[in-house]
């Protein structure tokens, strides 16, 4: 017996051959759904300015954005 399991983004596929023959199923993955920032989480990236740049900002939101969404 072989089993295959494979993943992609957006779907799951399970692959079983057995005495020469595939069962395969495709198994959609549930949508999550988005987690924005508060207001004070938004503050909290900007902290220090004007000192810092743009760039240093966007990385910090970037960071808090992935932090609420992994």
């Amino acid at each position: 017996m072989t089993i295959n399991i494979s993943f992609s983004n957006k779907s799951v596929r399970v692959a079983v051959e057995l005495n020469g023959e595939i069962e395969s199923a495709i198994s959609e993955l549930p949508q999550r759904t988005w987690v924005g920032l508060t207001d004070e989480e938004i503050q909290e990236c900007l902290q220090g300015l004007p000192t810092q740049t743009i760039d240093v900002y966007a990385r910090r939101i970037e960071a808090k954005l992935k932090e609420r969404n992994t």
